[in-house]
């Protein structure tokens, strides 16, 4: 590894967390100036721009970059992003929750339990349906071409449920005013504010909004091709599996600012919003990447994939079963995130037995 292949894994770790972050608050604001429903800004736009970045990356791996390994690479950043928001993310909600009790003055989670339990099902079903693809015996492996297509429609069923107007709850009312009270001004507008350009907060023009969205998208497009190639480079020098280093790396650079988002707002006591936003996320993660994965590589997940496939399973399902029995109650034992999220632990510890073996 020499100092300039340091220094573009680097730059390429800063394009994408900088470029998440901006294109996030970019399609956001497009949903206003669009004056596209709060809804479907925050339901719609806000998921797939937090999404986007996470899906680049096996996009720009699979289709273009032209390397045996891009395949894996691809199925490691497919994998990774579940996996971590599943295991990791919960466990800090959870770690957080429970360091800040005191100042929460709730030792449990206040969550919208129909719509988490509406978020993890699906989650459950179709990340289910995608390791089973991964592992069907290799006779039969032709019906991933035409299974590997339900999950982009299943995608639209969720967000039709979402969006389907009915009865609104208590929770329903504190996760607008969660979203609302998180909302931020324009990036663009605030860095020229500080050198004497003025705009209307709440107004800033529709040129700057797209600007910045297509600028920000740009530099997460051009951080996963050097991320892309910075792993196979790696991978090689250090005798690693690709995928296992696309499955660690990768949601590192693509799910940091969701996670801090989550952590932010479980701090501030917004626990709807903030287990919403990881639930969401893992909802769109085993839809519309999945297909890429299954419909444009073998779909092999190998032994690394195939464990953080089922730790994020687990993490899920435990997590699923607390919302079922504590339903009505709305709240949600931190220790079901606690121990979901400490599969993370066990998986890297798992990881490092057999590197070191």
């Amino acid at each position: 590894m020499s100092p300039l292949d340091i220094a573009l894994i680097v730059g390429a770790f800063v394009l994408i967390l900088v470029g998440a972050e901006v294109f996030t608050n970019g399609v956001e604001w497009l949903g206003i100036k669009l004056r596209i429903s709060e809804g479907a800004t925050g339901s719609i736009l806000a998921a797939i721009g937090t999404a986007t970045p996470e899906t680049l990356i096996p996009v720009v791996a699979i289709l273009f970059t032209n390397t045996p390994d891009s395949a894996e690479i691809g199925v490691g950043a497919i994998l990774g992003a579940p996996f971590m928001l599943g295991t990791l993310v919960m466990l800090l909600i959870g770690v957080t929750a429970f360091a800040l009790r005191a100042r929460r003055k709730r030792d449990t989670l206040h969550v919208d339990a129909p719509h988490a339990l509406r978020d993890l099902s699906f989650f459950l079903v179709l990340y289910s349906i995608a390791l089973a693809l991964a592992l069907i015996p290799p006779e039969i492996h032709f019906v991933k071409g035409y299974l590997g297509w339900i999950f982009i429609p299943a995608y639209f069923l969720y967000l039709f449920l979402v969006l389907r107007k009915g009865r609104r709850s208590a929770e329903d009312i504190e996760e607008e005013l969660e979203e609302r009270e998180a909302f931020d001004q324009l990036t663009f507008a605030s860095l020229l504010g500080r050198v004497g350009a003025r705009f209307v907060p709440a107004a800033p023009p529709l040129w700057l909004v797209l600007a910045q969205t297509v600028i920000s998208f740009g530099a997460i497009i051009l951080g996963a091709r050097f991320f892309a190639d910075f792993v196979e480079d790696f991978s090689h020098a250090m005798g690693f599996n690709t995928l296992l280093v696309a499955l660690i790396l990768a949601p590192l650079a693509t799910e940091l600012p969701e996670a801090a988002n989550s952590l932010i707002w479980t701090r501030d006591g917004k626990d709807v919003i903030a287990l919403g936003n990881v639930a969401g996320a893992m909802v769109f993660q085993s839809t519309i990447p999945v297909t890429i994965g299954v419909l444009l590589t073998p779909w092999q997940l190998g032994e690394f994939g195939t464990v953080a496939a089922v730790f994020a399973l687990l993490s899920g399902l435990l997590i699923y079963v607390q919302l079922r029995m504590r339903a009505r109650e709305n709240a949600l034992p931190l220790s079901s995130l606690m121990l979901g999220g400490s599969l993370y632990v066990v998986f890297i510890g798992y990881v490092l037995w057999k590197v070191l073996a």
